[in-house]
Parts: C-alpha cells; structure tokens; sequence
C-alpha cells in the first residue's frame, strides 16, 4: 500500500478512537452511560471519576491496539487495509466492553448514593411545532446534491469515448464498461436518498416540550432539528462531491494526488463539523433537552443504547445521551428503518464487488 493510502487509514483510525474516548462528554450531564442521575450528581466526584476512568480506558486500548496492528503492518504491509480495518472494529468492542464497566460502576454508585429519580408523568407537546415553523431543511436543498450528480453523468455520457479502456482508481484498474463507468453515480443516488430520508425523520421525530418553559423549549429542539438538518445536508454534498472526484479521476485520467487530498478533505471536513456542532450544542445548553417520555431506563436496552418501548408510539425519539435520535426498536416501522440502513452500506459492497474481484 503507498503512503497516502496508509496516511488516510491511519487517520480514520485516530478521529474514530479519539470520538469513541471523548463520547462520555456529549449529550446529557444528567445521564452516566444510560444511568438517569439526578442534578445533584453533576458536581459528584465519583461521577467525574466514572467518566474521566471511561475515557482514559478506551484511548488505551485505543493506543494498544493501533499499536499491535502498526508493527502487524511493517511485516505484511500488503494487508494494511484489513489490518487497519481490524483495528477500528477492535477499538470499538474495545469501546462497548469500557462502556460496560463504566455502567456497572454508575449503578452501583447510584445505589450507593440512593438516588431516586421521579419519573415525569406530565407531558407537554406542540401541534403546531411542525406547521408554523420549519424544523429542518427542505428537501428541495438536496437539488443541488441531485445536480452536482447529474453534472457527473452528463460528463460521462459526452465523454464516453474519449474515456480509455482501463479505468485506474488508486490501487484498483478495471475494464470500461457501462457499469464501472457509472458505479459511482450509483453510489451517489443511493447516498442522496439516504440523507433526505434520514433528514425527513428529523423533521418527524417527537417534539417534547418542558411543562415548565414551553415556548423555550420548542425553540431549542427546532434550533436543534435544524442545526442537525445542515450538518446532515452538508455531509451529503461533501460525499456526492468527493464520489464526483473519485469518478473524474477514474474516467478522465486526472493525476497527482487528487484521490488523497479530496479523501482527506473529505475525512477532515466532517470531522471538524460534527466536533463543532457538539462543541456549539454543548455551549448553548441545546444538547441539554430531556425527551420526558423515553427518560425510564427500563426501555434502554444493551448498554442504555437501544430503545425499546412498546407503550410509545413513536418511531423514532431523541436519544436519551443528547445527540442525535434513535429508533423505538419496539415500533415496526422502526424495525424496518433499521433494517433498510443496515441494507445501504450491504448493497453498495455487493455493487464493488464484481470490480474488486477482478
């Protein structure tokens, strides 16, 4: 494998293992690896200790294992991307049994402490959150991600036979066709199709309002859809644009290292997005809101990271650490949403296969 390549792997590598150490520090103060705590806990010691030992104990192992699949590499630098690919999902097993741990140390703290947390039963909710204001982006935004796509296709098309016989991506050659020429768009509809859903169900997923402080509450979650909104936009544009790249450089010979910096670009781009969306929800209290309903622990399952409720009607609902939204397992068209996502990334793999065998 050549340096860029291994620069680009390794990186992935680091951004992965350094979100999976600082994830303790995201979301709600009030809720230790799905262990609801009340407000007098944030200033615990022992709180800090739990989150302080979890971080400390995933970059560790973050370290350790980087550094066996290193020395791994120099003797069979041929399988870098396996090994590289090894370490990643190492790292996040490595993630889920510190995870444990840290739970396990959270309940027996609050056991310890005889927290008791009152289960909210007044609820609050907004009919006119989703026809008066506007909580996500309009779908119409992904027109430019569609034309920067069908920019791509034109290209191919009126190029087509200046287009040499053997394509050359990277590490990778094959034989023009009209689906090697054409794959990537493929992979562009699907990734357009994927990010207007996931932003749909932004738009959709439960407005739980704050019986003490409506108004404000509505406010932050709609600032919240929104801001989410454009982060999953932009990342959706970034991507089309960047299979764009790829695409020219395989179909029209462009040289240099193109590839690499685009891909890095890319990397680096939707890293320093998602940390600055956090860094600015946790500045202004947004990542604070409490969806009351999904609040009980005894519907988070498999380490406090699945819902599962089958009183709630909802499909899809905040997630109970403060970033992002989760699917109510126990909801059938939940099941098939998650069913449908884990497909994506299935099919694309079965699409480059007949390539990468080649």
């Amino acid at each position: 494998m050549t340096q860029e390549p291994m620069i680009m792997i390794s990186s992935s590598y680091l951004m992965i293992a350094l979100m999976l150490s600082l994830q303790v520090y995201i979301g709600l103060r009030t809720v230790l690896f799905g262990i609801v705590l009340p407000a007098e806990a944030l200033q615990d010691p022992a709180v800090r200790a739990i989150r302080r030992n979890y971080a400390l104990l995933t970059s560790g192992f973050a370290v350790v294992i980087g550094g066996v699949c290193f020395l791994w590499m120099r003797h069979q630098p041929a399988r870098s991307l396996l090994i590289w690919t090894t370490a990643i999902l190492l790292s996040i097993i490595a993630s889920g049994f510190a995870i444990w741990i840290s739970r396990m140390s959270a309940q027996r703290l609050k056991a310890a402490r005889g927290w008791e947390i009152v289960v909210q039963t007044k609820r609050a909710a907004s009919l006119v959150a989703g026809r008066m204001h506007s909580p996500v982006l309009s779908t119409w935004w992904y027109s430019a991600n569609a034309a920067v796509m069908a920019l791509c296709i034109f290209f191919a098309i009126a190029k087509w036979d200046t287009i040499p016989q053997l394509l050359i991506l990277g590490n990778f050659d094959f034989n023009k066709s009209v689906w090697t020429v054409f794959i990537l768009n493929i992979v562009q509809a699907l990734n357009i199709t994927v990010f207007v859903c996931y932003n749909l169900m932004i738009g959709r997923a439960r407005t739980s309002l704050d019986p003490q402080d409506q108004e404000g509450s509505l406010q932050k979650q709609l600032k919240h859809k929104k801001i989410h909104s454009i982060l999953t936009w932009g990342a959706s544009l970034l991507m089309v644009v960047f299979a764009g790249v790829a695409q020219a450089i395989a179909l029209y010979g462009w040289k240099g290292k193109l590839l690499f910096l685009s891909g890095m670009s890319l990397w680096v781009a939707l890293f320093l997005a998602l940390i600055g969306v956090m860094l600015y929800l946790r500045i202004k209290g947004i990542d604070q809101l409490r969806d009351v309903p999904s609040m009980e622990e005894r519907h988070w399952k498999w380490l406090g990271s699945i819902y599962v409720n089958p009183e709630d009607p909802a499909w899809i609902v905040p997630n109970i650490h403060g970033f992002g939204w989760t699917i109510n397992m126990a909801n059938p068209r939940g099941k098939i949403i998650v069913a449908a996502t884990v497909a994506i990334p299935v099919i694309e793999i079965i699409l480059f296969l007949p390539i990468l065998n080649k």
